[in-house]
């Protein structure tokens, strides 16, 4: 296995700059106790007053924790577990209320991110400089969001404008000699908002694959990373009650990796290729997004938006070889997005918002030389939020059809589902801070393109969902305690020669444990959960998921810094027959603000250099020593 040690030469320089110049004062950089979030059923609520289980992780935040991926600025929040075949770059799955990681949806600003023939996410590794929030919504939300919303949503906001136009930017140096650099420019000017940034990172990395768990096939050697992107958002205001705006993202990325593939044999004495260490692979992809949408103000009481989007995915996946091979391109993959969004919020009065829309997709997803996916989805939805002396409720409906075609060396493969699902909620505010919250609902997720490929009678997947909660809010706690319940009576699974089949009964349940406060002068949070994702027919585990995890995190200022500490903590996780060690991470931070334009930060973490897998077979990250330099003007 790879050294894992420290090995942050290349930051001393930077971080010897950062602490000669930690000269000034420091003021409270406290997290928001009871922040605003759209995703619980589409309309602004103060985090307290949702009926559903949710989290949302603001720009101030994701600044603080320096993390390096989406998936490790959400690890150790409620409901929120991954998987990762290696370092950044590498495949990586989420898991949300123990859910399989296709029972997911990622929304980049209410764009609905692609998956793939398997109905894998392909959008993991989208840059935190482009995030202004993260609203995380826990349990099943198919009644507002659709087909494989059944863990939860996970909805990201890109970087908003407002106020004077100002430049902003950071540079990170670290350990495994990764650099990052990412610079914007954004603001309001007469009728226009604005936001451009780019930026790229690059790092050395470390060996995905363990060469001493598979000596003859893995190449030892680092499997290192790079990303660059660029993104331009612009609105302008036609008149009081319109706005037009349109938006644009790019991303490249090539990601080094190991794969382990051993020979086989395809007719008796007759074998493939299998992997040598010398071998080394590597996966180039592009991200492509252009969208339109606009905004009207129909009335005092409604408001409406149309988006418009259109985006393409290229992956391409090569293999170096020694002589007297040849260099050969693996696979080659194109995905195609076009999206409509038609959303509507209308106050019926001060107590009750109504929600409707309809959302439509088309995506195209094909491997050259192969196969074709075509996938259509239509769905139309409505909903209303109504408070009443002391009760809110919550009703939630929604339809979706979606038609399948696969193309597979002149086969064509079609499958049809149509699906009807619900969400009711009801809370009661027992005083002004305690609140009873409890819900019903149901979803579903479609076989993927490769389901019906290989069992062209596989079904849906249909779920049932309740949840129950107790909820304390004050000026400086939001705190929420959290029973949930999910099952499926027709999973989807699949037998010993890959085919889909609906295997029978799945069900996961548990507590959650979820606190936000400010005590003593510290910024804490605490995360809990306490689970049990369960095959019920054949009484297994579900892979790759704990029983119990959480978090706790605490800052503080301290004279003229603020410091921090993060832990988090994992039981064991089955995985294929075999087991993931549990583990526990402990990482800190520390910034001070050198005047109202720069900050300085430094980041340790797993300083504890902890050995863990979040894969079998995979390596992970060591200990890491990483310092930044954030140009952020006052506005």
């Amino acid at each position: 296995m790879k050294n894992r040690t420290l090995r942050a030469r290349s930051a001393v320089p930077v971080i010897s700059t950062l602490t000669l110049a930690l000269c000034s004062s420091l003021q409270a950089q406290s997290i928001e106790i009871n922040p605003i979030i759209i995703s619980a059923n589409r309309s602004a609520q103060a985090l307290s007053d949702v009926l559903s289980s949710a989290t949302v992780i603001t720009r101030q935040e994701i600044e603080k924790s320096q993390a390096p991926t989406l998936a490790d600025l959400l690890q150790g929040e409620v409901g929120f577990e991954f998987g990762r075949n290696g370092g950044p770059g590498a495949q990586t799955s989420y898991f949300l209320r123990g859910q399989n990681s296709t029972n997911v949806v990622v929304l980049v600003d209410g764009v609905r991110s692609q998956t793939d023939s398997g109905g894998n996410l392909t959008l993991t590794d989208i840059p935190l400089a482009l995030i202004e929030r993260v609203e995380v919504l826990r349990g099943n939300a198919g009644a507002l969001y659709g087909e494989a919303a059944v863990g939860g949503v996970i909805n990201i906001y890109t970087r908003q404008s407002k106020g004077a136009p100002v430049q902003y930017g950071s540079i990170t140096w670290g350990s495994k000699n990764t650099l990052d650099l990412n610079a914007g420019y954004s603001g309001e000017v007469d009728d226009y908002k604005f936001n451009v940034s780019a930026g790229k990172v690059s790092t050395d990395g470390f060996s995905a694959m363990s060469s001493v768990v598979n000596s003859t096939t893995v190449n030892p050697d680092s499997d290192g990373y790079g990303r660059g992107f660029a993104s331009a958002k612009v609105e302008k205001k036609m008149s009081a009650d319109m706005s037009l705006g349109i938006r644009f993202r790019q991303m490249q990325s090539k990601a080094d990796y190991d794969s382990g593939y051993l020979p086989y044999e395809y007719s008796p004495g007759s074998f493939t290729r299998g992997d040598l260490p010398t071998d080394k692979h590597r996966s180039n992809k592009e991200v492509d997004s252009l969208g339109a949408f606009v905004r009207k103000v129909v009335s005092d009481r409604w408001v409406t938006t149309l988006d418009v989007s259109n985006s393409t995915t290229t992956y391409k996946e090569s293999v170096v070889y020694l002589e007297p091979y040849s260099d050969f391109i693996s696979s080659e993959y194109e995905s195609k997005q076009k999206a409509l969004y038609w959303s509507n919020q209308y106050q019926l009065g001060v107590k009750s918002t109504v929600n409707f829309g309809i959302d439509l997709l088309d995506d195209r997803h094909a491997q050259k030389n192969s196969f074709e996916l075509i996938r259509k989805t239509s769905g139309t939805y409505a909903g209303v939020t109504h408070q009443f002396d002391q009760f809110t409720a919550q009703i939630n409906l929604r339809q979706d059809q979606i038609d399948i075609d696969r193309h597979d060396t002149g086969n064509v493969v079609s499958a049809k589902t149509k699906a009807s699902t619900g969400l009711l909620g009801l809370g009661y505010q027992v005083t002004s801070e305690w609140k009873l919250t409890a819900s019903l609902s149901t979803g579903f997720k479609a076989p993927s393109a490769y389901d019906i490929s290989t069992n062209p009678l596989v079904n849906s997947e249909k779920y049932q969902s309740k949840e129950a909660g107790l909820v304390y809010s004050t000026q400086d706690m939001v705190g929420r305690f959290v029973y949930f319940a999910t099952h499926s009576d027709n999973a989807i699974g699949y037998n010993h020669l890959d085919q889909a089949l609906n295997i029978g009964k799945t069900q996961n349940k548990g507590i959650e444990v979820s606190l936000r406060t400010i005590w003593m002068g510290n910024s804490v949070k605490l995360n809990y959960v306490d689970q049990n994702p369960w095959n019920v027919s054949d009484s297994s585990a579900l892979d790759r998921r704990a029983r119990r995890y959480g978090s706790l995190e605490m800052s503080r200022p301290l004279a003229e810094y603020e410091v921090g500490s993060k832990v988090f903590g994992s039981s064991a996780r089955p995985e294929f027959g075999s087991q993931l060690a549990g583990y526990a991470l402990w990482s800190v931070y520390a910034s001070r603000k050198l005047n109202d334009s720069w900050t300085a930060r430094v980041r340790l973490e797993n300083m504890t250099n902890q050995r863990y897998e979040l894969a079998g077979g995979y390596n992970v990250p060591g200990r890491g020593l990483f310092a930044t330099l954030q140009y952020s003007p006052k506005r």
